[in-house]
């Protein structure tokens, strides 16, 4: 074994939640959650970094280098986020994801609740840290909660001892040292390119440009037209676009379903599920969504679930998609994909919603923007889209940076395909050195190019 595969062994004695990922169905696993804020798993987690820093593998540098500098910066007192609640997350999860066992839902149901009494522990240690998302966010979280009897005690906390007390700023280089924070947590999220917060602010000016703006679109009338679209476009894609740019074709068609309307309210536009394998479309969007950009969307996240396919199929060690980190590939390349769309147009708004990102999560995160300045800026763009840059704007406050991994990961990956083109290259062989890696870092992924070059 080499120190990567070794290194996540540790972590699986550590963890169940990344056995359960990666496929393992113990019953040590399939019974258990982890209380991955408790001192015991964070000086567990701290020694295993440690025995593992001299590695000469730069994937698990980049991973220790990522989870040192969170727990030395105790980025885990960033508690509560309304965007991917982990209440919500755990019980979707622990109905739908794990076997039908009592005894095991029993026993990860109280595992579960000792780490949300442990948060709250967490959240007084934030507090005098002044570690905090702001009061926007906590106050969202309470109300996705609330209907929750399980976790009143956790919601009359916040309410009465935590919320009160949130900073009222909404950008992370409000924390103490958050703009380097920020500027680390850039580097994981588009697989450790060297470009800056800056850098990338100018980007995104340069690239609003040209933008057309309020340019007239066709909405949909209902949400069945919708979904018969998504399921059309899906057809398409499998039936048409992966023969023409890749060298496999999975077996099976794209699994394309609604979102439940419970969960519609606190979802977003459409995702694609790793562990469930299926992708799910937020059907309440029809009257804000336009017809030609639809597709697009559509192309983005039936390539998410292709991209999977393809490293399975090409019996990728299961490290390199379940642990290596770069998120710039992997929603990179879905963007990049949207490109090979009939009469792609780039000015439909899910593009200029990547380019807007550029703008608006720097300007929050690393300049100190307020809301207000955010939301208007992007209603100048999309007017009719409230809804939308309300779920955005949430986003780049809950999880900054990451939305920047779409438009960044997207150019470089047109970098190395132009370059490649040029020496003479084939589309479907620079795909598959593009995935080949897993998930592994950019400079891994371009020494792929130089040396088959």
């Amino acid at each position: 074994m080499n120190d990567y595969e070794n290194y996540m062994n540790d972590i699986f004695k550590l963890s169940p939640i990344e056995r359960f990922v990666f496929g393992k169905r113990d019953k040590n696993t399939l019974s258990h959650y982890d209380n991955h804020l408790s001192n015991e798993y964070i000086n567990k987690e701290l020694k295993i970094i440690d025995k593992y820093k001299y590695t000469s593998d730069i994937e698990l540098k980049y991973i220790l280098e990522i989870s040192k500098y969170s727990i030395d910066n105790k980025l885990y007192l960033l508690l509560f986020s309304s965007f991917e609640n982990n209440i919500t997350i755990f019980l979707d999860e622990n109905d739908n994801l794990y076997p039908k066992n009592a005894l095991f839902k029993k026993s990860r149901n109280k595992d579960f609740d000792i780490l949300i009494k442990t948060s709250i522990e967490r959240a007084k240690e934030g507090l005098k840290l002044k570690i905090t998302y702001p009061k926007m966010i906590i106050k969202k979280y309470m109300n996705e909660i609330k209907k929750y009897n399980r976790f009143s005690f956790l919601y009359n906390f916040l309410k009465n001892h935590y919320y009160p007390f949130c900073r009222n700023e909404i950008g992370i280089c409000y924390l103490k040292n958050g703009k380097d924070i920020y500027t680390n947590l850039l580097k994981e999220n588009i697989g450790f390119l060297d470009i800056s917060p800056v850098e990338i602010h100018k980007l995104g000016l340069n690239l609003l440009k040209d933008v057309k703006k309020n340019v007239k679109i066709e909405l949909y009338k209902s949400r069945i037209e919708m979904f018969d679209d998504c399921l059309k476009y899906s057809t398409y894609i499998y039936n048409n676009i992966l023969e023409k740019y890749f060298n496999y074709k999975p077996k099976k068609p794209f699994i394309i379903e609604e979102i439940d309307k419970n969960n519609e309210k606190y979802s977003p536009l459409a995702y694609y599920k790793p562990l469930e394998h299926k992708i799910f479309i937020n059907l309440s969007y029809f009257n804000e969504i336009s017809k030609n950009e639809l597709y697009p969307l559509i192309m983005h996240e039936c390539l998410h679930s292709f991209h999977f396919d393809y490293m399975k199929f090409y019996k990728i060690p299961k490290y390199k998609y379940y642990k290596y980190f770069n998120t710039a590939l992997v929603e990179g390349f879905a963007f990049y994909m949207e490109t090979y769309c009939e009469n792609y147009d780039d000015n439909n708004n899910m593009s200029l919603l990547r380019k807007l990102r550029l703008v608006v999560d720097t300007g929050i995160n690393y300049y100190g923007w307020t809301y207000k300045k955010a939301f208007d800026f992007m209603k100048s763009y999309i007017p009719n889209k409230n809804t939308d840059i309300k779920n955005e704007i949430e986003r780049y406050i809950c999880i900054p940076t990451q939305s920047l991994s779409y438009m960044i990961g997207k150019l470089h990956i047109i970098k190395l395909r132009d370059e490649y083109l040029k020496k003479g290259g084939d589309i479907k062989n620079f795909h598959h050195l593009l995935l080949i890696e897993g998930l592994a870092s950019f400079k891994t992924i371009d020494n792929q190019f130089y040396s088959n070059s």
